[in-house]
């Protein structure tokens, strides 16, 4: 079953725990219709226990990119213990990210 996490505002969403065992990890974000904002990062963590070190997997999303295309998929080939998304703009509407996970390389 998929992980999902929402951000819809200034700042992080809620991470989504993940089972740092499995060797992969798709994630998929999509910006919900008549939502905008810029400046939105993908971010993973290594860590099971606090503090956990946020890193972000790509350079930031811009939300009419993921409009136009439907959505931006990542596939992450190595264990992963959480992701979130993290904005340093106002985001108007909402942002998802989904997770799934491989139980198989």
């Amino acid at each position: 079953m998929a992980q999902v996490t929402i951000i819809s505002s200034l700042g992080t969403s809620v991470p989504a725990t993940l089972d740092p065992v499995p060797k992969s990890t798709t994630l998929q974000i999509t910006v919900a219709s008549g939502s905008s904002g810029a400046n939105i990062f993908a971010q993973y963590t290594l860590d099971v226990v606090a503090p956990l070190t946020w890193a972000s997997i790509s350079s930031a999303i811009i939300s009419s990119n993921a409009d136009l295309l439907g959505g931006v998929t990542y596939t992450m080939l190595s264990p992963v213990a959480g992701l979130r998304l993290s904005s340093t703009t106002t985001v108007t509407g909402a942002v998802t990210l989904k997770a799934l996970q491989s139980v198989s390389a």
